[in-house]
């Protein structure tokens, strides 16, 4: 987390008032990409309540931080993927942090291959296309499932390595990784497509902590109403959004069964639509 965050962080601590003029201590997933760390600020100046934010860093995968929510000094709020699985492990607060953007994704691919993706229009069309995925994704099982070949890996690193040597044919980045790292000389985005899969980002906390759950719930809404969310997402996302030109791409439909029933996939205004942008029903 870069200095203006930290500085964000402590200048809304002693913020309003909570229950009891208590402070609300969070102990949460280190480090917060800009726009997450802003984002939970935001909700919680939002909620009214008074806290202070204190950074927990050398967490394991995102299967395992998902456990240590609640744990005596360990963690309070972590933000990932949700399935059926971490929202009976962890409470979701069920407001997609992203918008769904997370579901779009950008396929990386060997500079021999450009025109891989050339022509692709459905599922069917990517079935004999080998996609590497991290071991701890939740995309793995959403591209396992869809009946796509798959090859997992452990690290940044070595996905990169295997498709410089070509043992996969892409790795797909999300939108809001393009651009995120240096890529190495024998690599680049495809232009073609982009697959996407209804996906949502929550907030999650412990089984217990309703009280954490209900302030960034509040917090949530409140940031929408008044715009200030949207605010948020423009100034990270936008540029971001024109540079892969999403709109221009050909959308290859995922099926996502791993996305709980409970996701409010019929509330326009919670989800990023590529022709539409982000709704505003």
């Amino acid at each position: 987390m870069n200095m203006k965050i930290a500085f964000i962080l402590f200048l809304f601590m002693g913020f309003n008032s909570f229950a009891k003029n208590d402070v609300l201590n969070i102990r949460y997933h280190a480090p917060a990409n800009d726009y997450i760390a802003e984002l939970f600020v935001l909700a919680l100046e939002k909620s009214g309540v008074e806290f202070n934010c204190i950074p927990v860093e050398n967490l394991p995968s995102q299967k395992r931080t998902i456990l240590l929510l609640g744990k005596e000094k360990v963690l309070d709020l972590a933000w990932t993927v949700t399935n059926v699985k971490r929202e009976e492990q962890a409470l979701a607060v069920k407001i997609p942090l992203d918008k769904g953007l997370l579901g779009y994704r950008i396929p990386l691919i060997h500079k021999d291959n450009l025109d891989l993706f050339k022509g692709k229009r459905h599922t069917t069309d990517i079935k004999k296309i080998r996609f590497g995925l991290q071991f701890d994704w939740p995309d793995l099982d959403i591209f396992d499932q869809n009946k796509l070949s798959t090859l997992s890996f452990s690290s940044h690193e070595q996905s990169l390595n295997l498709l410089k040597s070509k043992r996969i044919d892409a790795i797909p980045d999300g939108v809001l990784e393009v651009g995120s790292y240096k890529l190495p000389p024998e690599l680049d985005y495809d232009k073609h497509v982009v697959l996407y899969y209804p996906s949502a980002v929550y907030f999650f906390v412990a089984k217990g902590n309703q009280i954490l759950h209900d302030a960034l719930e509040q917090g949530l809404h409140l940031a929408l109403e008044d715009g200030s969310w949207q605010k948020l997402f423009d100034k990270y996302f936008t540029q971001v959004i024109a540079e892969v030109n999403l709109n221009s791409r050909v959308l290859i439909r995922l099926d996502n069964p791993t996305l709980p029933r409970t996701a409010p996939i019929d509330m326009p205004k919670y989800w990023f639509n590529k022709n539409n942008k982000v709704s505003n029903e």
